[in-house]
């Protein structure tokens, strides 16, 4: 078979027995053909002088289909500035290493491949479909500054991290389609800063069910046009979203309900254009910066261990508030009790207190205006000082009343000596007797004083006490 090579040929299979490195680059025939490469690569060629042959080659043309199907490949493949007219085919196939750089195909079919090493796919320009699923790499998968146009690896296991970094100019990898790395599991960081994703108003970024065992970098200039989903990861350390732009405009631009990760980075360098689902997600600290909220948040059954920056809770309020479901109990909740482990019990009980306001929004008319009475009275229990006020205030009022108008005694000659603030306070304070409201027999327009006072008090226990109950039995 030497016989038959071409010129080019023939120095790849001399170089490939002394593992050298093989450049075609001015040479007038740079050609290869792709059926020479795999009885190469399978063992036709047997090792020269080194311990382990290896497959270096630069500037080549790679012409027909370079098929390593279900083929065992004991020798590293390294490829520069390589063309292929055809995609490669490693599906099924058992490899040590394989790199290519600076390449450009029309695909890559690695279903099911086995690497011992890294799978390095940089700088290439992949102008069909990358399919990884089943895939599992030992070492790592390398993306840096490449140009996709989708990729498929869904249920890939890769041993330490997923790379998909802008190349040392700064141009970024990139993916216009969906980019799926769902069931995906990944023993070290997922590393996608920089990267540039576009698949408008679909998913662009589609990660539902990874595992990750150390961090998911998305951030310092990541950008994606389209939906990122998350929901169901597992990520070990933090997801981070750090100086991103994120939009999918009218849509869901994030999703991870049911996210688990011990941190969670959200300061984007623009508000959000898209809607962030964070429903039912279990998060150690959220980090996010409230110039960029996004206009529309879903957080029912969020939990969260703490938040930063550390906001009064008036401004976060806001940020809870922008729930498009409405009224939700549990996230309320969750902000008191984050509020409450850093001791702020007073910026607990104005979350609190918000949430009852906000769920007076729900109720018919008669249940609204007894919420009304109970935060005019006590703030729903949040505000006791409120309460005392009201008293303070009816008390004097009824007291400078009675000064000037004071009540004749029941029984003439008997009785207790009258004072108009004891009275005003035995007429407002329902259970407590002090004597005096025995004792003296308003008439006329004083009797309806002495009325409005007792009713006020009655009034202003019945809601005090009911605020106070509900917000004890809550806690």
């Amino acid at each position: 078979m030497i016989g038959e090579l071409s010129a080019a040929e023939r120095a790849v299979w001399e170089g490939f027995a002394a593992g050298g490195h093989v450049d075609l680059a001015g040479r007038g025939d740079r050609t290869i053909r792709a059926g020479v490469l795999r009885p190469l690569l399978a063992g036709a060629q047997e090792a020269g002088s080194v311990l382990v042959p290896a497959l270096y080659v630069h500037h080549a043309r790679v012409a027909g289909h370079f098929d390593l199907r279900f083929t065992e490949v004991r020798h590293h493949i390294r490829l520069e500035d390589c063309d292929f007219d055809r995609p490669i085919n490693l599906h099924g196939a058992r490899l040590r290493q394989f790199t290519l750089v600076t390449c450009s195909f029309p695909g890559l079919d690695a279903t099911t491949a086995q690497i011992e090493g890294s799978l390095v796919l940089a700088d290439c320009t992949i102008t069909g479909r990358t399919e990884l699923p089943g895939a599992r790499v030992s070492g790592a998968v390398i993306l840096d500054g490449s140009r996709l146009e989708g990729l498929d690896a869904t249920g890939l296991q890769v041993g330490t991290d997923i790379v998909a970094r802008p190349r040392h100019d700064g141009i970024p990898f990139s993916c216009r389609g969906r980019l799926d790395i769902k069931r995906a599991n990944v023993g070290g960081s997922v590393l996608f800063e920089g990267a540039a994703l576009s698949h408008p108003g679909r998913t662009a970024l589609s990660a539902m069910d990874l595992t990750v065992g150390a961090i998911m970098n998305c951030c310092e200039g990541f950008a994606v046009d389209g939906k990122i989903d998350l929901s169901f990861a597992d990520v070990r350390s933090k997801v981070c979203f750090k100086e991103a732009h994120l939009g999918n405009p009218g849509d869901v631009a994030l999703r991870a309900r049911h996210l688990k990760a011990d941190e969670f980075v959200l300061p984007v360098t623009a508000p959000v254009d898209g809607h962030v689902d964070l429903r039912h997600a279990r998060i150690g600290v959220i980090r996010d910066d409230r110039a960029t909220w996004p206009a529309t948040l879903s957080q029912d059954g969020l939990v969260y261990q703490a938040l930063e920056p550390h906001l009064p809770a008036a401004r976060r309020l806001d940020w809870v508030a922008r729930d498009p479901a409405g009224y939700l109990p549990h996230a309320y909740e969750q902000l008191a009790a984050t509020y409450r482990r850093l001791g702020q019990d007073a910026d607990a009980r104005t979350v609190l207190l918000a949430k009852q306001r906000r769920r007076r929004g729900t109720v018919g008319p008669l249940p609204r205006l007894w919420g009304y009475l109970q935060d005019l009275t006590a703030g729903y229990g949040y505000r006791p000082l409120r309460a005392a006020a009201w008293l303070a205030v009816l008390l004097a009022a009824g007291a400078v009343f009675f000064a000037s108008h004071p009540p004749p005694p029941a029984e003439a000659g008997k009785g207790l000596v009258f004072s108009p603030v004891m009275y005003a306070l035995d007429l407002l304070l329902p259970v407590v007797d002090f004597g005096q409201q025995g004792a003296f027999r308003p008439a006329g327009g004083a009797a309806w004083v002495a009325y409005g006072l007792i009713a006020a008090g009655w009034l202003l226990a019945i809601t005090v006490v009911a605020a106070i109950t509900r917000t004890l039995s809550r806690q």
